[in-house]
């Protein structure tokens, strides 16, 4: 592993989202979008039964361009998860990559690249989290989710 990206991710939207969370997170240029995935939901402390998926757009009300071959939504579509986090970023001016979790519920969170690519160090375990701002959204509202 050499190159590393900083990611800031956003919570921007839920049906039980109260407040503003956002971390900084640096991982590997190798990551895939499945091991993002993962490392969201690790950090958001969700359980990761619920369909997901990844698209580009400017905003979260944005038309939608799905990583398919013709850029429209495909639940069949398991290549995705395989791209290669150096092949999506940088990202065309005013896209934003997205990660839609639980359908029903809409989690979505706003991933940007911060900065340019650095150089891993060999006394860091990545990916991790640089910085949080705001509390952990809680996926199932705070009446059935405990702390």
């Amino acid at each position: 592993m050499n190159g590393i990206l900083t990611l800031s991710i956003a919570c921007v939207g839920g049906m039980y989202l109260t407040e503003e969370y956002r971390c900084v997170l640096e991982v590997p240029v190798d990551s895939t979008l499945a091991d993002l995935a993962s490392f969201v939901l690790g950090i958001a402390d969700f359980d990761g039964d619920h369909l997901d998926d990844f698209y580009l757009a400017n905003s979260t009300r944005g038309k939608k361009t799905w990583f398919t071959a013709d850029g429209k939504w495909d639940p069949d579509d398991s290549a995705m998860w395989e791209l290669c986090l150096s092949k999506i970023f940088p990202l065309p001016k005013p896209k934003k990559l997205y990660y839609l979790y639980d359908f029903g519920n809409s989690w979505c969170f706003e991933i940007t690249k911060k900065g340019k690519e650095t150089i891993a160090h060999r006394d860091v375990e990545y990916p991790c989290i640089v910085e949080e701002i705001g509390r952990r959204p809680k996926q199932y509202g705070p009446e059935l989710d405990e702390t």
